[in-house]
């Protein structure tokens, strides 16, 4: 005859316990109601299958776990959600109802460096900070455009903010793809406070990015003549090198003022570079002093200056051409008649006889 099997039910399974939660997963652990259950039926080596639900945002409850471990863990779970489960065990000697309803919460998601950025664009020096105490985010995290927390923050020039991160520890000298640090884009975008801030905290000035230029050559290129002012001024104390020669074309601010600044701004450069010592006679890699750069980008009124203070007319460059055949060559009236003025003030040369050249005549390297 067959042996009949007591089915014993539990009407009070202990509930799962919670084990490591995260932002989203849920650890559920089972021990408890296993050994419950495997006392019940008097064999501690029962193989209990658990039933393990959870209930959805809808309030259905949906199988979450079926099996024999002693845990198990709930993962793709939203961030800071509450959820709910509850558990029972199926065998042949002994089953269970549902055990009482626990809760748990999941975790809020870790900050990222895109929050960072996003509340520093917003300027909300509170979020900024609960981000950085979070710890779950480095301080010189970068954006999509390879931009440091500190250069995003001193491209608004939010001192208070940059103070924040550096607090926090973040470079002031983080270069970027581009080997520019937080110092040179401010130069370049004549952002001064920046850069005065920078400067008082660390700023390395005669960096070079991978272009071969300092913060002070890309000052110069944009015609930010007080903030090049400012640097020299206090070149003393932070270290900026009116002659310092960037290594693209070997040239320093002076002449690559004479090549590169607009002419609306070349002049006034020209002249508080001229006032603070800047050699005109410097030559870059072309061999092109300050006063030739002028006359090939044909900025008639930074022609005159260097000619007003003395610049060497008849200096004879690799070629055996003096400035004043090169301005022959290029043809620009204006500067034409600067180069006459000139010798006629300096009384060597009885007035020229004028040429007419094709600007092609001038090989510009």
């Amino acid at each position: 005859m067959p042996v009949s099997t007591k089915v014993v039910t539990l009407n009070q399974l202990p509930p799962p316990t919670l084990g490591k939660i995260t932002h989203f997963s849920i650890e559920l652990q089972f021990e408890e109601a296993l050994s419950v259950a495997k006392a019940t039926c008097g064999n501690p080596k029962a193989a209990i299958k658990l039933y393990l639900e959870a209930k959805t945002e809808k309030g259905q409850w949906e199988k979450a776990y079926t099996g024999l471990s002693k845990s198990c863990t709930h993962t793709g779970l939203q961030p800071s959600k509450l959820y709910y489960y509850r558990l029972k065990v199926d065998h042949s000697s002994v089953k269970s109802d549902w055990s009482d309803t626990i809760t748990a919460k999941t975790l809020a998601a870790p900050y990222t460096g895109d929050d960072l950025h996003s509340a520093i664009r917003r300027g909300n020096i509170t979020k900024v900070k609960e981000i950085l105490d979070s710890g779950d985010v480095h301080p010189d995290a970068q954006d999509e455009k390879d931009f440091s927390a500190l250069l995003a923050a001193g491209l608004q020039e939010n001192v208070e903010l940059m103070e924040l991160l550096l607090e926090h520890g973040a470079d002031v000298n983080r270069k970027d793809a581009g080997g520019k640090t937080p110092l040179i884009h401010a130069a370049s975008r004549d952002l001064l406070e920046t850069v005065k801030w920078l400067c008082e905290h660390g700023a390395e000035t005669q960096t070079l990015d991978k272009s071969g230029m300092a913060a002070i050559h890309h000052a110069v290129d944009g015609g930010y003549v007080r903030l090049v002012e400012w640097m020299l001024d206090n070149s003393e104390k932070y270290g900026f090198d009116i002659e310092q020669i960037e290594k693209s074309g070997g040239m320093t601010p002076l002449n690559r003022c004479a090549n590169m600044t607009p002419d609306s701004k070349a002049y006034e450069l020209a002249a508080s570079l001229q006032l603070r010592g800047a050699n005109m006679s410097t030559k870059a890699y072309n061999h092109f002093t300050p006063l030739l750069n002028a006359i090939i980008r044909r900025k008639p009124k930074l022609v005159e200056f260097f000619l007003a203070r003395g610049a060497d007319i008849y200096e004879p460059n690799e070629n055996g051409q003096t400035p004043y055949d090169i301005a022959q060559s290029v043809g620009n009236e204006q500067i034409l008649r600067a180069f006459e003025n000139r010798i006629q003030q300096l009384n060597m040369l009885p007035k020229p006889k004028r040429t007419t050249a094709s600007s092609n005549e001038l090989e510009v390297s």
